[in-house]
This record gives structure tokens, sequence and C-alpha cells, in this order.
């Protein structure tokens, strides 16, 4: 019994292992079936405007999760369908992983597609950060989007604004925050940001959202500390939950990430698995900003949001 318990035992856990291992290689090591891209890498374009520059309204086309999953024909259908946007704002996890694979195949679907030259704001999600004994964002993110410096002091990571036309644009990262200094200095920074956005919208948007759309998804951290800060705010935009829920301010979309099961909350006003995409206009006029969302599917109209200057 104990020559079994010391020597067939241990090769069938070996053996079980390897399975394992060998089964799952792709899902954890490797790099999917798709042969590599070697094409040239290209910029993507940062937004420049200024205060007098829009035209009669500034309109955001707003992504969700995506992880890879749009083609450049997927591209070609959204730019058809919102023909005047200004700028495509992303809410983080475009790319399924922070490795140079995956910059290149997003790289390859953008850049062949009719909004390659569309400005572009993102926030990264934990999908792009490097996983190991210590998190870190992929090196690969400054290459691919070039954001301006200017988030808060000594927290790592993509935390940034911009000031569009009628808007303080605020993009929070949100992966550093599960550490009390980073999350204290990023609420610091973004109360001040908030007090001197003057007569602008606010809009922010971060990866982890405030208020989620299913059980067991909400983050503590972030409902605890951002809540009402962000309660404050003209409309907020989330990812990471694989579905749509809306209560306003707080908006959480899907565009393309593996769909969850059907959950519903008691805090949604709105809640769906449907893959979205989202469609922000900003008049030039004093009157409501309007967020809009779509089915990804077929265009189909599925919620509006009227949004009056706070």
């Amino acid at each position: 019994m104990r020559r079994w318990v010391k020597i067939i035992l241990p090769i069938v856990l070996l053996a079980g292992g390897a399975i394992l291992c060998i089964a799952r290689w792709q899902a954890w090591f490797g790099m999917p079936a798709e042969p590599q891209w070697r094409g040239e890498s290209v910029d993507f374009v940062f937004p420049s405007f200024s205060q007098d520059s829009t035209p009669e309204s500034l309109d955001i086309l707003v992504l969700g999760d995506i992880h890879n999953r749009l083609t450049s024909a997927d591209y070609d259908t959204l730019a058809a369908r919102v023909p005047q946007a200004d700028l495509v704002a992303q809410v983080g996890d475009w790319m399924d992983r922070g490795q140079r694979y995956y910059q290149q195949l997003l790289f390859r679907e953008w850049t062949n597609s009719s909004l390659a030259y569309t400005p572009v704001l993102a926030t990264p999600g934990n999908h792009e950060y490097t996983k190991g004994v210590k998190k870190t964002l992929s090196p690969i993110w400054d290459e691919t989007f070039p954001h301006p410096m200017n988030g808060p002091r000594a927290v790592p990571g993509a935390s940034y604004y911009v000031d569009l036309p009628h808007i303080r644009f605020i993009a929070i990262d949100t992966n550093p925050l599960d550490r009390l200094v980073y999350l204290t200095r990023t609420l610091t920074w973004y109360r001040e940001l908030q007090q001197e956005a003057g007569d602008r919208y606010i809009v922010v948007m971060m990866h982890h959202p405030v208020l989620s759309a299913g059980k067991g998804r909400a983050n503590p951290i972030i409902f605890s500390a951002f809540r009402h800060a962000l309660g404050e705010a003209d409309l907020v935009l989330a990812g990471h939950d694989h579905s749509y829920m809306r209560r306003a301010p707080f908006v959480v979309l899907n565009t393309a990430g593996k769909l969850k099961q059907q959950r519903t909350h008691l805090r949604a006003e709105v809640a769906d698995t449907v893959p979205v995409y989202g469609l922000l206009t900003v008049p030039q006029s004093q009157s409501s900003m309007v967020f809009r969302v779509y089915s990804l599917a077929d265009g189909e109209l599925l919620d509006s949001l009227y949004v009056d200057h706070h």
C-alpha cells in the first residue's frame, strides 16, 4: 500500500497535470491559432480639438469590451452606421492580452477599416495588464495609445484627461486602485478636475464599473470610494461586466466580449446581455447631451439617455 502511494499516485498526479497543461496551454500561455501579422504598426490618432472648432455637435462612438473579437469588416459596419463620428472612446479590454501579438492583431483589423483615422480615447482594462507577482500595465499600451501624461502624480497606469468642446473627458485607470495610496491620489486628482471643469460636461471613462450589471461582479473598493464622487458626473462609462447596464449617470457596455449568463440587479434601470455600442452626442447649444445605445448585431436602437448639465 505504501509503495502504491509513493510511486503510483505521484505518477497519476503528474500525468493528470501534464494533460491539463496541454489542454489549457493555449488559454494560459499560448497564442491563438492565427498566424502572426507582420505588417507595419501605425500610431492611433489622438484627438485634437479646440473649444471653438467643433461642428454643430460632437459625436463620440463608444465601444465596450472587445478582446480582439472585432474584425475590420465589423469596424466598417460601425463606421457606416455612425458616419458622423468625431472620435471613438473605448472602455478597456480592447486587446485580449497585453502582448505584442494582440497589439498587432488590433492594428491589423483597425487600420484596414474605415475607422482607421478616427481619433481614439481609450482606457486600459485588466486584460491589458500583465499577470504575475506584480500586476503592471503592458509596455505596449503607451506604444498603442498616445495619451497625455497629465494623470495623478506617482500613480502607475493610464489615467488622464482631455478637454473637448463642451466636455472634460476623464479616463480613470481602475487597475491600480486596489492599493489605498493610489486610490486616494486618484480620487483627489478627480475631485480637482471636477472642480476646475467650469461649464463643461464631465464624462468619465473607466474599466471596472462603480455599479455592476450583475450579482457578484461589483468591485467593493471602487464602489465605496467613487460612488458619490462619480455620481456627480454627467456620464460615467465602464465595461468589464460583459453585459449592458444603465443607472444614470452610470453606464456599463459590452461590445464583443464573451457574454456572461443573463443577470439582473436591483440597481439597474436597464440591463441586458446583448452586445452593444453607444453614441454620445454633445450639441454646441446648452441643450441636453444624448447617449444612445444600439445593438451590435443589427444597429437597432435599444436605449436612450438624455443628460442635462449638472
